[in-house]
């Protein structure tokens, strides 16, 4: 049956109209269920409020100036708090919220809640850290989720991508942010209906989420949810349909598990220290500079590759304690995964293209370091804890004194990881290959390509966290019981993963990223985590056929091992060809290339001008550079020019259909050489600095203090204004300054030069 909710999305009620409101929903059938043995409303529900941030001299105030509530597709909006907490209390009488929980999804709620939080009655919360809420749990028993946590998407890739039966697309560049609004300001049907389309967009998400799943109270409270639930259940029944089957397969990975234990808080503090993410860095020899002519090249699938083809630790650790670099040699012979804790003395670069110790990562150092953008270049001493695969690139990439220094020795057994595991990794990839580019499956191909991306995520969540909780009005950090929460994770019954895997498995993935980084050599320029950009692609082809068959090979042994198909680690696309679990795959030519270091890079592929920088967002970075920089005196429509670049870079919804024309376009004026992309790359150095209205990224400052203060809208309209607390959001301009990382390139990289 189809929601009939969907019907309601071309209108919505002011507050006044409140009980028309819910006598729609009334009208809609509402569906409620019991599940757990507690009742739920089964139906879609969304909130979002609007606010403006504003000084007064040099202080900072903010005020919410609208909110809607959309409730199974039917949406009210009000403009002030004491609507908003009369509109729960009409709803705890019309819902009975005090026995029948109504779950209400906020996208980024750690936001609305900042605002809201004094305004009602609160009697729980659920946070991951400080400040960053999941859920609320109100006295008067509805719930607030939070839907950026469960889809890990913005609101606009939500309405772009993630709904396929209930369209409806967040109003993209739409509303002014930068324009002061209060709730007595007069507001254009256009500004309501863009907050309106905001709660719609979540609720037609999750009204997908209840038809998919079954029911609202299956859906996860994240998105790791997703995958951990859906692995268990692969580890502990292997999909069996049998239930004695099921039983058997429970037990044998269960009786597993409990061979996995972490012996002591002192291990699980050096797993922390030995987990490492993914290696993102510059050659030193040409950052800062216009390089041309240059290939890139991606690895497919890199961590879910080496969870399926490499040796994990699979048995509690023995502790050695102090050792020697002969005996660690002897554990890498004898195929044994370690950890411990090496001291190198006069260490100096062996590789002379690129560094792989990771200063955040050193222990101990000494004074005399030399640092490589935050990668350690020299050092007459260093302490770090490194797994085997670390051992491995650290002995090629450095030379040091003999005398290495090992304390805290821990060794593994090794082995794959469990077969069920392994199968529901390789379904997913399977699933995320042979659904890609069919319209109708665009959902459940994004959920495959979502819970993939993620199977590394759930390994590695912490096992000790602090407890943050909110009491009487106040963020509460609690210091952790380390023994009792270890304890809890070695005992626990769910429990279908091994934290070490994890720290493995970013490892073995940074060494195979390594393997091309010491192939290229003086033709290599750039990576990050699972590509490499460089030179003379051509000369290297040979390496990139043998990393394929190796890969290949070692999975093709894991699947002879356990009796899987090997159909599973080449499936087969829409168009019928393989796509091999691992491999190298070669990208598109940059005609030109600049990077100044991690996350800093310019390029332009196909006649388009692209950027990363961490702190600028490329739909407004990359319009600027070209609009001050991309002329060189050249003669032009500039606005014709800014139209087109919106077009290509930050389009709205009704933009996006001309996109591929507008790249065209910009395509000739790149080839008559209107636009001038080597000027950019040119003014791409130290001393470039974002404008705060060309960077996407904001400053939030929390006040937590309630104030009153006079508020002027832009129509020049003065209200007095009231706030419990609130965020004040404020542009934030990006400065390019790598005086450090200069100093390095201008003197190291210069004298090696």
């Amino acid at each position: 049956m189809e929601w009939s909710g969907y019907n309601n999305y071309d209108h919505y009620f002011t507050f006044d109209r409140v009980y028309e409101w819910l006598e729609e929903i009334k009208n809609s059938n509402p569906e409620w269920i019991h599940y757990k043995k507690k009742d739920w409303w089964n139906m879609p529900a969304s909130f979002d409020i609007e606010t403006s941030s504003f000084k007064i001299g040099e202080d900072k105030y903010a005020t919410m100036y609208l909110w809607a509530m959309c409730i199974n597709g039917s949406t009210v909006i009000g403009r002030t708090w004491k609507e908003f907490k009369k509109l729960l209390c009409i709803m705890e009488n019309a819902f009975h919220t005090s026995r029948m929980n109504l779950i209400i999804y906020v996208h980024n709620l750690s936001y609305e809640f900042q605002w809201f939080r004094k305004h009602v009655g609160i009697k729980k919360t659920f946070s991951i850290k400080n400040r960053h809420i999941l859920s609320v749990t109100l006295r008067d028993g509805i719930i607030f989720k939070c839907s950026y946590k469960l889809s890990n998407y913005s609101l606009e890739y939500l309405g772009d991508e993630m709904i396929n039966k209930y369209k409806v697309a967040k109003d993209v560049g739409n509303l002014d942010y930068q324009l002061v609004r209060h709730s007595a300001s007069q507001l254009a049907d256009s500004e309501i209906w863009y907050n309106v389309h905001d709660v719609q967009v979540v609720t037609s998400y999750i009204q997908e989420k209840i038809e998919n799943e079954g029911n609202i109270a299956v859906i996860p409270l994240t998105n790791t949810g997703y995958v951990r639930n859906y692995c268990r259940e692969y580890c502990f029944t292997n999909m069996q349909t049998d239930r004695k089957l099921r039983e058997i397969q429970s037990f044998l990975y269960h009786d597993k598990m409990k061979a996995l234990q972490i012996g002591s808080v002192n291990e699980y503090k050096e797993l922390k220290c030995a987990f490492g993410g993914g290696f993102t860095h510059a050659a030193m020899l040409y950052a800062c500079k216009i390089l041309r002519k240059m290939f890139g090249a991606d690895l497919c699938s890199s961590y879910p590759t080496v969870a399926c083809a490499e040796k994990f630790p699979m048995g509690r650790g023995i502790f050695v304690g102090k050792s020697n670099l002969d005996k660690l040699h002897e554990l890498q012979r004898k195929d044994y995964c370690f950890m411990c804790m090496i001291t190198l003395h006069n260490l100096n670069p062996e590789f002379l293209f690129e560094g792989y110790i990771s200063l955040s990562k050193c222990l101990k150092i000494s004074d005399d370091y030399v640092v490589n953008n935050g990668r350690v270049y020299s050092a007459s001493q260093l302490a770090i804890v490194v797994t085997n695969v670390d051992l491995e690139i650290i002995e090629k990439c450095y030379s040091f004194d003999e005398d290495v220094e090992v304390d805290s020795l821990r060794y593994y057994h090794s082995d794959y990881l469990p077969k069920s595991l392994i199968l529901s990794i390789l379904k997913l990839y399977s699933d995320k290959t042979t659904l890609k580019d069919i319209a109708e499956k665009i959902i459940q191909y994004m959920n495959s390509k979502g819970m993939l991306n993620a199977c590394y995520g759930m390994m590695v969540t912490d096992i000790v966290r602090k407890e943050i909780l909110y009491e009487n009005d106040e963020w509460v950090v609690k210091k952790a019981d380390e023994k009792t929460q270890l304890d809890i994770y070695n005992n626990s019954y769910n429990r279908f993963l091994f934290y070490p895997w994890g720290v493995w498995i970013t490892a073995y993935a940074r060494r195979n990223l390594w393997s091309a980084i010491f192939e290229f050599g003086e033709d290599y320029v750039y990576t990050d985590t699972d590509s490499i950009k460089g030179f003379n692609f051509d000369k290297h082809m040979h390496y990139f056929e043998e990393y394929n068959k190796d890969i290949t090979r070692k999975l093709e042994i894991m699947c002879d091992r356990y009796k899987i198909s090997k159909d599973l680690i080449k499936p087969l696309t829409k168009k019928g060809k393989a796509k091999p679990l691992g491999h190298w795959e070669i990208e598109d030519e940059y005609n030109i290339f600049k990077t100044l270091g991690a996350k800093r890079y310019i390029y332009e592929v196909d006649g388009i001008l692209y950027h990363t920088i961490s702190g600028v967002n490329k739909k407004y970075g990359v319009p600027y550079l070209i609009d001050t920089y991309g002329y060189n005196g050249r003669e032009c429509d500039r606005d014709r020019v800014r139209k087109l670049m919106k077009i290509v870079y930050n389009p709205s919804v009704d933009e996006k259909k001309k996109s591929k024309k507008a790249k065209q376009i910009l395509r000739s004026l790149r080839e008559k050489g209107i636009l001038d992309y080597e000027n950019v790359l040119n003014h791409f150095d130290n001393n470039l600095v974002f404008p705060k209205e060309h960077t996407g990224k904001s400053t939030l400052s929390y006040i937590d203090e309630p104030f009153t203060v006079e508020c002027t809208d832009y129509n020049g309209v003065t209200m007095t204004v009231s706030e419990k607390s609130a965020i004040h959001m404020e542009q934030q301009e990006y400065n390019m300054g790598l005086d450090d990382y200069l100093e390095f390139l201008n003197t190291v990289v210069k004298e090696r030069r």
